[in-house]
């Protein structure tokens, strides 16, 4: 079992591995009810704000899929002028999301955010 600062550790080290692509501008790690777990995110950006906004969305998203019957919730991409917001599951405890610049490799991006999603989902059993 690990100890809560042993975590953070490994959650940054997970978050700091997808900010190793240059496409990559932040990233963080939220508990399904909206509270951050981990961030990297710059000075400027309300952490608090932004856990709570990417639960919602991500919840509001998983509702969707299940009533329009679409099969289990992959990812929500929000895309904007200046980049886009990539969030996904993180086991059944959190969701990782990302914000990537505008011009960003989404494959390349979905896939190492996939990976990165099975290490935090496994580092939460470990808790």
């Amino acid at each position: 079992m690990l100890t809560p600062s042993e975590a953070e550790k490994k959650f940054l080290g997970i978050l700091g591995s997808l900010e190793s692509l240059s496409d990559i501008q932040a990233a963080g790690i939220v508990r399904r009810d909206g509270l951050m777990i981990a961030s990297s995110l710059p000075k400027e950006m309300d952490a608090r704000t932004i856990a709570a906004m990417t639960a919602a969305i991500v919840g509001t998203a998983e509702t969707c899929t299940a009533e329009l019957h679409l099969g289990r919730f992959l990812q929500v991409i929000i895309e904007a002028e200046k980049g886009k917001l990539i969030a996904t599951g993180a086991g059944g405890e959190a969701i990782l999301f990302c914000l990537v610049s505008a011009s960003g490799n989404l494959g390349l991006v979905l896939l190492e955010m996939g990976r990165a999603a099975q290490q935090v989902s496994s580092q939460l059993e470990e808790i």
